[in-house]
């Protein structure tokens, strides 16, 4: 049996373990890049097979992927420095203390998400109550992850580059890594794996082809956190982009600093026991305990995220790796957890195997 059928084999053994109704991923390592599709994109109302062009709900991927890639960018671009004020581009915002690399490293002190996010009815209702909250503790004390964070986050990436957020992150980066597929707000939502059933006051039904998240929903289905959907073809551009230090055949996505600044450590929270217990770069997580991309991964060239439907991504330079993992494991509903221990047992697979792919 060849690794590529073995990590196929485990996949399969997560689908029938109920972690997720199925599963798209792409496995770069150097130059070759391998694919998979298994299992079911859908289980009610009927059982619909999977694909290897299902559209997957990135969710907090969306943070890693757009939002913090188009925040890059713009530093690129000279419009931005990271050090700089969140209230002088947002005025309304009221914590004049908190700067866009206490967003970006969630150390602003705001708070996890929206309050009563589903009765939420439109983006101006919710900057108004985002607006209005107080920090739950000091700025720059302690690490706290926050969608309030990256939802300001796209809202300065409108600001500075004059233009909604889903259309910026196609313009610098969906259509240079050919991301064809790769979208705010799909317009074929057969192509994309349901979520969950909604039933409130702002959404009734099997979410399909929406947004997820409550608040981006809210929002329009573009924000700053969450709204993001994809393919395992495009996430592989993505991968092959930051493996390559920001090139994508031949063509500059980013610059090398900047590729190298994603690898960094900003802050991290200290353990007694524990070494790299929590560390956070611009954006990204470093490689730190629990980590969804495994037990195997190194420490100091590993940087990942989640998403809340099952998703995830994790790129290894030192070994020449990455990964993607797409599911809708909140299908068709969100008490299902078992997509944790899974995704690091498959990454335990990938990386003790990878001499062993052809």
């Amino acid at each position: 049996m060849d690794a590529l059928q073995g990590l196929n084999n485990l996949i399969e053994e997560c689908i029938k373990e109920g972690c997720f109704p199925g599963a798209n991923y792409c496995l770069v390592i150097k130059d070759k890049v391998y694919y998979g599709s298994l299992g079911n994109k859908a289980t009610i109302p009927s059982v619909e097979e999977n694909d290897i062009d299902t559209l997957y709900d990135m969710a907090s991927v969306s943070k890693v992927l757009s939002t913090t890639s188009c925040i890059l960018k713009l530093l690129e671009e000279g419009k931005i420095r990271l050090y700089a004020k969140v209230s002088s581009y947002l005025p309304r915002y009221k914590h004049t203390n908190v700067t866009i690399f206490n967003l970006l490293t969630h150390t602003s002190g705001m708070q996890e998400g929206i309050s009563k996010c589903t009765t939420l009815k439109n983006k101006e209702e919710t900057l108004e109550r985002l607006y209005s909250y107080d920090l739950n503790h000091e700025t720059g004390t302690k690490i706290s992850y926050s969608d309030l964070n990256y939802i300001m986050l796209g809202e300065i990436v409108e600001l500075l580059s004059g233009m909604p957020l889903n259309e910026y992150a196609k313009k610098i980066l969906f259509e240079p890594l050919e991301m064809v597929d790769t979208c705010y707000k799909p317009v074929d939502k057969l192509r994309c794996a349901p979520t969950e059933i909604r039933d409130d006051e702002t959404y009734r039904g099997l979410v399909r082809g929406d947004v997820h998240d409550e608040t981006a929903y809210a929002m329009g289905g573009v924000a700053g956190h969450a709204g993001v959907f994809s393919t395992v073809k495009d996430m592989s551009h993505f991968i092959q982009m930051i493996l390559n230090k920001g090139m994508y055949k031949g063509k500059k996505i980013f610059s090398e600093a900047t590729i190298d600044r994603l690898f960094v450590p900003q802050v991290s929270t200290k353990h007694d026991l524990v070494n790299h217990y929590d560390r956070r770069g611009l954006g990204w997580i470093v490689n730190s305990q629990c980590s969804s991309a495994g037990d195997l991964t190194s420490y100091d060239d590993t940087i990942l995220h989640t998403g809340f439907t099952g998703t995830n991504v994790w790129v290894d330079r030192k070994y020449q790796v990455g990964f993607s993992m797409l599911t809708n494991r909140v299908h068709p509903t969100r008490k299902n957890i078992k997509h944790i221990d899974a995704r690091t047992r498959i990454a335990n697979y990938i990386m003790s195997h990878l001499d062993e792919f052809e």
